[in-house]
Parts: C-alpha cells; structure tokens; sequence
C-alpha cells in the first residue's frame, strides 16, 4: 500500500500530509499499515506537535470502521490476567460482582498504545472466579483465548473479536461449584480438563471449537494405566494436576500435584516421568524452551530434565521460597527464586543460569500466594539481561542482570498490585486488583494509568426515569459495551463508539489519557489526534447524535436535566409497616416456580405476624398469595390457631374451613406433622375434640428419616399456643438438639409472647446424658445476638450464666441495654449513620452494591425509618428471592418484632 511509503518526520508535516492524501486507503491493512503510521505521527507531534497530517490520519481511519473504546465497566475486581505469547497484548477478566445473569468482562489491551482495544463484555456467569488462577489462558500463536467462566465452564473466544458468546464450550465437572483446573492447547481448539474420571489419569481432552460439550460427550481420555510404583505412591487416587501445562509443541502434558511433579505423553496417554516435590510452599516451575524443571526436594533446589524427568543440577533449597520464574539468555536458562527471608536470612532473588547459581539480588519482594493470583512479582525481560521486580514496598524496580546485579530505576505500581509482567517494547503491565499502569522499563515514563470500580456519587448521565439507558445499549449495534465510565472517583462521562462524548466542558483534557480509537479490535489510536464531539449533557447528545443513536436518546430530548449532585438521603419516613405487608406481597408476583417453597413459607410467616397483631383481613390477603396448596392450609390452619387462642373464636372458624375442606388433599409423607400439627392446635384452640386425632397423627409423623428436629418443634409450638405447655416441655426432651436454624424463632415466640420461664428453660435444659454431652441448646451466639436486639439485658445475663465463659458477651449486655432507652427512633443520631451508610454505598460500583444495600435496609428497619427501606428495597433484584422479595420480609420481622426472625 502507498501509505507505506511515508517520508522521515524530519521531512516535515507538509510531506507527511501529501503523503497521506495520496495513499491508497482502500488497502489499508491494520496490521501492516497502523504501527508504522502511528510511530511516524507519534514522532511528527514530539517535533511539531499535533498537525493537519494527524487529524486527516485520524478521519480515515474513523471512516474505515475504527471506534471509540473507554477502559471502564468491569462489574467485578480483576481476577485474572495474561500476558498473549508475542507480549503485545494483556487480557484481564473480571467475575460477575452480585449479578450472576450480567456476566463477567474480558478485556484485551495493547501494551504499545497502552489503551484497552476490546471488550467481550455479558460473558456468561463472569470470567473465572475469586481466588482461582489461570483461568484466561491464549493459544500458542494468540489468536485464540480460553476462559474459565459460567462457574465451571472452559470456553474459546476470539480476543480480537465482537462477539462475546464462546465459540465452543465445555463443561464436564458434573457440576462442580468452581473453575475446573484447565490447560489450552497451544493449536487453540481444544483443552485438557481436570475432572474425577475412572481413568487413573484423571481428566479429558474435550473440543473447544465444536458447539457445546456436556459429561463425557465427544470427549477423549488417557487410558493407559499408570506404572505400578507410581499407583502405589498415588495411593490409588489416580494422577490429579493442580496445575496443568501443554507443552508449545503440544506433545506432553506436565503439571504437578499435591506433593509431586509429572509429564504425561499426550500421543500415547503414558506417563513420561513422575518424581517426589514440595509443592505446597515451593510451586515447580518448567523453563521457557521447556528443558528443564526446577524444584523443592528435601532441602534441596532440583534441577531435571524436562523431557525425562532425570536430574541434571542441584543446589542448596530455598524454604519458603513464594516464586520460581525462568526467563532466557539466548540458549541459557535463567531461574529466579524469590526468598522472602526470615529469621536471621535476608530477603532476596537468587538468580540460577542453567542451574548454577550465578548471584543473589538482594531486594525484597512482595509475597503472593501463586495459587489464590495470576502474574508474578518478578518478570524477566525477553531477553533475559533485565527483570522487573514487585517490591514489599509496593515499587517496581528494574535490574541490569548481566554478570553482576546492577540496579537501574524504580517507579510506584499500583496500590495493592499482585504482579508484573514484562511486554514487547519494552513495556511493563503492573495489575491489581482494581488498577492497571503501563510504564515504560528503560525511561520509567507512565503511559497509560487506570482505576477500575469508581463510583461517582452523582447520577450516571445516561439515567432516564429510573432506568440507564447505557446499560440497555450493551449488545446493540450502537453500543457493545455500556458507553458510561467514571473519569475520576466523582465524575461521569459517556463515550459512544461514534465519538460522541458527554463530559463537563471543563474536563476535555482528561479525556485523551482514558480514551482511545481502537481499531480492529487490536491497535489503539490518540483520540487527541482527531477531534471528540465532547457534550456536556444527555439532552444536549440526543440532539447531536447520527439517526440510530438518536433514536435510543429520544427519551433526553427537551427534557430537563436533573440537578446534580448527590439526592438528600434518606428520604421522608413517611411508609408504614401497613406498606411493607403490602410490599412483601407485591414482590413475590413476578417470582418463578422455583422460588415456590420461599415464597409460600414467608407468606405464611407473614399471616401469623398479622393474625397476631389482630388483622385478620391483612392474614387472609397473605394467604391468598400463597402459591403451594400445603403451605395454604398450613397457614389457615396457624391463623386459625393464633385468633383462638386470642379468644376471636368466629373468625377463626371462618380460617378454618377452608384448611378443613382441602387438608387430606395436600397430606403427603414429608409434611403430615407440619400440617397436622397447625390443624391439631387449631381444634385444641377451639374446644374440639377432632384435635386429640391430629395431634396423633402429627406426633407419630416425627421420623429420624425426614428432619426431625423441624417436625418436633412445629408440634411443640401449636401444644404451646393452644396451652398445653407440658405437653410441649415433654417433647422437645424427647430429641436430639434442634438446629439454631429452627430453635431461634421457637425462642423468639417464648419472649415475644411473654414466656420467658419457657425461654430461660430452653437456656440452661441440657439434652446430654453424661456431663461431657452436655451442650445445651443455645450455647452459641445466636441467641444473646437475639436477646440484644430485643432489648433484653436480663435474658443475657441468665444466658452468660450457663454458657458465657470463653465468649465476650459483655458488648451485646451493652446493646441489649442501650434498645431499651426510651423515645421515639428513628433519633438524629440513626439519620446521621443512615446518611453516612448511605454515601459510602452510592460510592460503591453499582454491581457490587447488592450486599452493602442489604446491610443497610436491615440498618433502616432496626431504628424504623421504613421510608429509607421502601426507597433501598427498590434497588435489589426483583427476580430473585434472595433480593427484593426476601429483604421485604426480612424487614417486615425486624420492623414488627424487633428482630431479625421469622415470626412464630
């Protein structure tokens, strides 16, 4: 192509420009053409700055396809990154932070424009998981990416690609909750998995490029057995890699396990050597040309044969060592041990050549467990004469390591970053958890600087009515990725793939060091180089937006823009528990028929509470919502109990009828003694005789075989509330100690209804029959946790009586005190630590607020500002009981009983 042909920068922009204008663009191949042109123009600004030649580059490159790309929008921390075989590109991954179905991000950055190029973003279930290392793995000649994803699916993708569903998929764990152990082969289609097979090699070589693959579906194993001393040592387990690598020529397959090292013969599923190593602390480590193996024995540094496994060097042994990193000389090979010191040893880097031992480096560096983080802290230079090393200090600092250590430069990494990596060019990636720096190795000069997870307070830009519109443009043509990224910890601003910009007017400078034209999903482009049609509203971009884009934006057109600035908070106080019944109703509806069981247990809860508090038409609406015949009746038939006992015999009746016309229909063997014990205390409640039956039915329903413990109480609590408390006392003597999980509400009835003679009963009763036995039911936290949200000092105490030593229960004396100081709540003082909740959670990134907000509407209910509960309950999921609906109720109990249980 023409566009080659570019004359020197001294030449001139005048010569660059004509040259320009007689290129053929239409050839233009990025991969050829981008670099050269990109160098020529970098040089031309340095002596001339930024000239006509960079603007009309810029332009034809925006015309032929390229877009603008943010660094922003990982829902989650960084938990994985590599570094692609040429050294030109970082891939870093993050999970799916609290929504599952949002996926997980991929990112691909190129090191010499220091800009993120791509993202696959909405990758199913997020890539990797938390604490789990080489999950992002490329293919031998970078095309390719494997990913652990989906919780424990291995998925291939093109990096450089749009579209973020995998190519093929493999899933063949059964099931497991984590990531399974993967290596990529290096022709880039398939990957051997660790799964527990019947083979003594236990895993599969499964396709990556055929569809989706389930269990053992077109999946092949190595069958060959293992040498008999190598079974015996195994112990019969079978050989399970923790950690698995295929070699480059993809003939072996070598890893280690919990205290040993192997390689595998992938042609012939034979074991090609297997030998003793510790592991644990020492993780072994195969050389970059994949001659040798270094590793921990006995006091001993090993140095073997890759191919055979045979000793060919040994030296004294690094205890403790947290990392093994080989790099290359030419044909040298060059181990770096990283000794972390102790005792009277001192920290330091002992460097090996082929190994022998040439010389200690002393610096001391950061420790890292290899097993919970990718990268490593110290990172050889490609050409084996330099390394960069991650200090305790949190600096990076570069060495000559030629015949002697010589220390060049350090600069600052990132805070709280887990490794390094040393890139094509020269260039070095530090990575944390939340940022990532580019720095040049030789000058120390920073390229390229960001933070991930900023949260400005102010709204997004994109917020219409309570939705965000960015969020709904993921996957669309107009936007792949959400445009919305945070300039700063208190700034939003939108970068759409056109080049449309919304930003303060005031910040257009800060734009070039986060932005970037990226073209062909592989090389970024200044944005400084071409003009951004920079906005500083919504409003203002829906009036400047192309036809498509304009169409999304409708919504902003003369529409007023909202003040910014943080919303006052909380809100009025203004809802009443009459709102959450009615809430913890409507949240439910849109559940699907898994959530069945939650659904119709807290409906049920939620009828007892309001037939307690004598509201039999709010009992009958919770009722009716109830999806599960059983749990109906069920709770009819409690209602029915609970008005009784009060002595409202008619209405009742009215709840009884129903439960008494479809009780035989929902009977079934797992729930006869919950059902028959709700009828059974309903009749006793009522006078009727029918009750002596059920009671039976519900007593002789108590089998080891189906939760026992559950049954038991159920039948005591309807003996208690129709009055036959000795009946109830005898029974729960009758078992084993209860689960919390069910014996806590029991004891929250006790005192919640005046008993406290039962509830202290239940304290100090001791089921043992020896001494030793002897544990009690309450002889953990649970229960002076609910005497102290009750307000109950005394019950503390009687509780530190009988079980208090060893515990430091005097701060819940503390609170249990403090609830019951007299006025009204919520005081000034709750306001004020709602507000302050409330400003550190709207600075935390949207996908990892589920929990905070949780945290703070059980905050809200305990000091009864229902108003700021309805406003934060709002903002959890409405398709997932655990969200919305769950924490309605979860605040109906503590706003109407004081604590956070289901009430009885």
């Amino acid at each position: 192509m023409a566009i080659m042909n570019l004359p020197l920068p001294s030449a001139g922009p005048d010569a660059l420009l004509a040259a320009l204008h007689g290129a053929d663009w239409p050839a233009f191949t990025p991969a050829h053409d981008l670099p050269p042109l990109r160098a020529a123009l970098a040089e031309l600004e340095r002596t001339h700055g930024i000239t006509e030649a960079h603007r009309f580059a810029t332009e034809r490159l925006k015309d032929a396809g390229a877009v603008l790309r943010h660094p922003d929008g990982h829902p989650a921390e960084i938990n994985g990154f590599a570094l692609s075989p040429c050294g030109r590109y970082l891939a870093i991954g993050s999970w799916c932070g609290d929504d599952y179905e949002r996926g997980g991000a991929l990112q691909v950055w190129e090191l010499a424009s220091a800009r993120c190029v791509n993202v696959l973003d909405g990758i199913e279930g997020g890539v990797g998981w938390p604490g789990y290392v080489r999950t992002i793995q490329w293919s031998a000649d970078g095309q390719r990416i494997a990913l652990a994803f989906n919780t424990n699916g291995v998925g291939l993708w093109d990096p450089f690609g749009e579209e973020t569903e995998p190519i093929g998929e493999a899933y063949v764990t059964d099931g497991s909750s984590r990531p399974p152990r993967f290596a990529f082969a290096p022709d880039g289609t398939r990957a051997y998995i660790g799964v527990w097979t019947p083979h003594d090699v236990r895993g599969c070589v499964a396709p990556l490029t055929e569809g989706s693959v389930y269990g053992d579906d077109d999946v092949g194993f190595l069958p060959e057995a293992l040498p008999t001393e190598v079974k015996a040592r195994l112990e019969d387990d079978g050989l399970f890699f923790s950690r698995a690598f295929w070699s480059k020529d993809g003939t072996r397959l070598h890893g280690y396990g919990d205290d040993w090292a192997s390689a595998i013969d992938m042609a012939s599923g034979q074991v090609a050597w297997f030998a003793d190593a510790e592991t644990r602390e020492n993780v072994p480590a195969w050389s970059q040309d994949e001659r040798y193996v270094a590793r921990h024995l006995r006091g001993q540094l090993v140095f073997a044969d890759a191919m055979t496994g045979r000793t060919v060097a040994t030296a004294q042994g690094h205890p403790g060592a947290t990392e093994m990193s080989w790099g290359s000389r030419g044909m040298v090979g060059r181990l770096a041990v990283v000794v972390p010191g102790g005792g009277r040893a001192r920290p330091r880097v002992a460097v090996y050549d082929d190994g022998w031992h040439r010389y200690d480096v002393d610096v001391a560096l950061m420790e890292n467990d290899r097993n919970d983080v990718d990268g490593t802290v110290w990172a050889w230079s490609p050409d084996g004469l330099h390394a960069a090393a991650l200090t305790a200090t949190g600096r990076i600092e570069v060495w000559h390591l030629g015949d002697g250590p010589v220390w060049l430069r350090s600069f600052a990494a990132p805070e709280e970053a887990f490794g390094v990596a040393w890139g094509a060019d020269g260039v070095l990636v530090s990575v944390s958890a939340t940022a990532l720096r580019f720095v040049r190795a030789a000058t120390g000069e920073t390229t390229g600087d960001f933070t991930f997870m900023q949260a400005p307070p102010d709204p997004r830009p994109l917020e219409l009515d309570g939705d965000d519109i960015g969020m709904d443009l993921r996957g669309k043509e107009e936007a792949r990725v959400d445009p919305t990224f945070a300039l700063d910890d208190d700034t939003w601003a939108v970068a759409f793939e056109s080049g449309l910009v919304i930003a303060p007017p005031d910040r257009r400078g800060a734009l070039d060091s986060l932005l970037a034209w990226t073209f062909d999903g592989r090389f970024g482009w200044p944005t400084r180089w071409g003009a951004l049609d920079v906005v500083p509203d919504a409003t203002t971009a829906a009036e400047r937006a192309d036809e498509s884009l304009a169409e999304r934006l409708a919504g902003f057109r003369d529409r007023a823009e909202a003040p910014s600035g943080p919303v006052a908070w909380p809100p009025p106080n203004t809802a009443t528990v009459e709102d959450l019944f009615q809430l913890a109703i409507t949240s439910v509806a849109p559940l699907y028929e898994g959530w069945d069981h939650h659904v119709s247990q807290n409906l049920r809860h939620a009828a007892r509470l309001r037939a307690r508090r004598g509201e039999p038409a709010g009992a009958a609406s919770l009722l009716q919502a109830i999806p599960t015949a059983a749990e109906r009746v069920r709770g009819q038939a409690d209602v029915a109990l609970i008005l009784a006992a009060a002595g409202r015999r008619d209405e009742a009746r009215a709840f009884l009828a129903p439960a008494e016309a479809g009780v035989e229909a929902v009977l079934d063997e797992y729930n006869v003694a919950f059902v028959a014990s709700s009828m059974a205390g309903a009749y006793a409640a009522l006078g009727d005789v029918r009750a002596e039956a059920w009671f039976g039915r519900a007593r002789a329903a108590i089998e080891p075989e189906t939760n026992p413990g559950e049954h038991r109480l159920a039948v005591a609590w309807a003996l208690i509330e129709c009055g036959r408390v000795e009946e109830a006392r005898a029974l729960w003597r009758e078992g084993d100690t209860p689960s919390t999980f069910y014996s806590v509400p029991l004891l929250a009835y006790l005192v919640l209804t005046g008993r406290d003679d039962l509830a202290r009963e239940l304290l100090t009763f001791r089921d043992g029959a020896e001494p030793w036995q002897a544990q009690g039911w309450f002889d953990g936290w649970e229960a002076p946790e609910l005497f102290a949200s009750l307000g109950r000092p005394d019950l503390v105490r009687d509780w530190a009586a009988v079980h208090g030593d060893g515990y430091a229960w005097e701060e819940l004396l503390t609170r249990a005190e403090a609830d019951v100081r007299p006025g009204p709540r919520p005081t000034q003082a709750d306001l004020a630590a709602l507000a302050e909740a409330h400003t550190t959670l709207m600075k935390t990134p949207r996908t990892q607020r589920e929990h905070p907000t949780e945290q703070l509407i059980v905050q809200a209910a305990t000091c009864g500002h229902l108003g700021a509960v309805v406003n934060l309950l709002a903002g959890l999921s409405a398709g997932d009981f655990n969200g919305r609906a769950g924490h309605a109720f979860r605040a109906l109990w503590i706003t109407a009983l004081g604590a956070d249980v289901e009430p009885w």
